[in-house]
């Protein structure tokens, strides 16, 4: 396809936190580089458009861009949804590139489902990324899984969407061998940082011990992600001195969590950074751990924390259910709890201390070679691959 063949993109992002603005910079800088002309739909209040100023850095100047909000500071027409319509309507672009479907796709498929269809401007222009498509795993339950595929395969027949990406690659091979008219792909989930930095230095300048095995607990910290564990874990294992628990990232406001992260950093067990992480504090973080935990309870879909862990070459301790156990396993990227477990994850986490040198060098080789598979070039192709 050459340059003038190429659509005029509106990316949709109505979110900042979590792995939003990373995701916005990825998507935006390859559809830049790959010469597409982009508008950008994005969360352009005050306190939001400094964020994604310094995370889009001089990509700013070369798109234009929109805000979903109102002057009053609300969403356009009322909802994301008609926000995305709005927008789409006023950049003149061609197609529209949502970066997380999942923000306005649950609300689609119900209202579909009883013969209520999106915006008419949207049809055959949407493609984005599906993070956590669950009734595409079980289309009968629960329940609300029934109405949700009523509501895809109507939007399906009427060709609402292009491109569907999957993070998935095992959701993504289930649905390639069913008969749809639907364009899926599978999407890598990406990584990026320079983990050049040596252990000792990288400790130093954290003001982290040099003796310790130190676990890295890294982004949004809350029970949903299994925080409140890894703190039961530490507090449970105190007796062995050699723990050392890395918590990076904003944590949640529950007192218990809190409470439990100021005891375990009274008696010398932790270092807390409850605040957003820059890049270059992340790329510390992960170079000053000897391994990185995923104590996620009931999650669905991918992990980037995953990925950055394979980037920067580290084992995992990780729950055994869902994506993340599957894919820990199968790629021997580290060890593996019984999910929800405290005692569980303790013993783990005791263990990999433990490891004999071959054992950690088996888990780094492992983690080198996953990485190979969701790096920033091979998220690239995927991404641009449909276009």
């Amino acid at each position: 396809m050459n340059l003038l063949q190429k659509p005029h993109i509106l990316i949709f992002e109505p979110r900042i936190k979590g792995h939003h603005l990373k995701w916005l910079r990825y998507i935006t800088e390859d559809f830049i580089t790959a010469g597409f002309k982009l508008t950008l739909g994005v969360d352009w209040r005050a306190g939001s458009r400094k964020l994604i100023c310094n995370e889009l850095s001089s990509l700013i100047e070369k798109v234009n861009i929109l805000s979903i909000f109102d002057r009053a500071g609300k969403l356009r027409k009322g909802s994301k949804l008609k926000a995305l319509a709005d927008c789409f309507s006023e950049s003149s672009a061609q197609e529209v590139f949502v970066n997380n479907l999942d923000d306005i796709v649950s609300h689609c498929l119900r209202q579909s489902s009883v013969g209520i269809f999106p915006p008419k401007i949207l049809q055959g222009r949407v493609s984005g990324v599906y993070f956590r498509p669950r009734f595409l795993l079980n289309p009968v339950w629960p329940p609300g899984n029934v109405i949700k595929t009523i509501g895809f395969t109507r939007l399906i027949k009427k060709h609402w969407f292009k491109n569907i990406y999957l993070m998935d690659e095992y959701l993504f091979s289930r649905v390639q061998d069913r008969p749809t008219d639907q364009s899926f792909h599978f999407l890598p989930d990406p990584w990026s940082g320079d983990f050049a930095q040596p252990m000792e230095r990288a400790r130093e300048i954290l003001k982290i011990p040099l003796d310790k095995f130190v676990f890295l607990n890294y982004g949004i910290g809350d029970k949903r992600k299994g925080l409140h564990l890894v703190i039961r874990a530490m507090l449970e294992t105190s007796h062995e001195s050699r723990l050392f628990l890395l918590c990076a990232g904003q944590i949640s406001r529950n007192n218990t969590i809190r409470s439990g992260l100021d005891k375990l950093e009274t008696l010398g067990h932790a270092k807390v950074l409850n605040r957003y992480v820059s890049d270059v504090e992340e790329a510390l973080c992960f170079c000053a751990a000897d391994a990185v935990l995923l104590p996620y309870v009931n999650h669905f879909g991918s992990s980037g924390v995953l990925s950055l862990a394979a980037g920067a070459g580290k084992m995992v301790v990780a729950s055994d259910d869902g994506l993340v156990g599957k894919r820990v396993f199968e790629h021997k990227l580290g060890l593996l709890f019984s999910s929800g477990n405290t005692k569980a994850l303790g013993k783990s986490m005791i263990q990999a201390t433990s490891l004999s040198r071959s054992d950690r060098d088996r888990f780094q080789n492992s983690a080198s070679e996953y990485a190979m598979s969701c790096n920033r070039e091979a998220f690239r192709q995927a991404l641009l691959s449909p276009f």
